[in-house]
């Protein structure tokens, strides 16, 4: 396993550096460090695919600016979800 834990066989020098990372605290509490891989604006609202560190499902969530911050919210509507998830694919492809 390389020194990032992601995984993957590589040396991680720069293999991360390339996507700011932030820090979750999930509502169970769970607490996960995420590359931030892209963000998106489609029908008038942003959304971000997060990858957690050393998994290899990404994570989707629609971002909502408030008083004290970015809010991350899920993603409720299949429909919704769908165009999302088809438009981080395009970028994304099988990377």
């Amino acid at each position: 396993m390389c020194q990032c834990d992601c995984n993957h066989e590589h040396t991680c020098e720069d293999e991360h550096e390339d996507f700011p990372q932030i820090h979750l605290v999930l509502e169970d509490d769970t607490e996960v460090d995420c590359l931030v891989l892209t963000t998106m604006e489609l029908r008038g609202k942003k959304f971000v695919a997060l990858l957690p560190v050393g998994e290899e499902r990404v994570l989707l969530y629609e971002l909502k600016e408030t008083e004290e911050g970015i809010e991350l919210v899920n993603i409720e509507s299949d429909e919704e979800f769908e165009l999302v998830s088809k438009a981080f694919l395009e970028e994304f492809g099988d990377e």
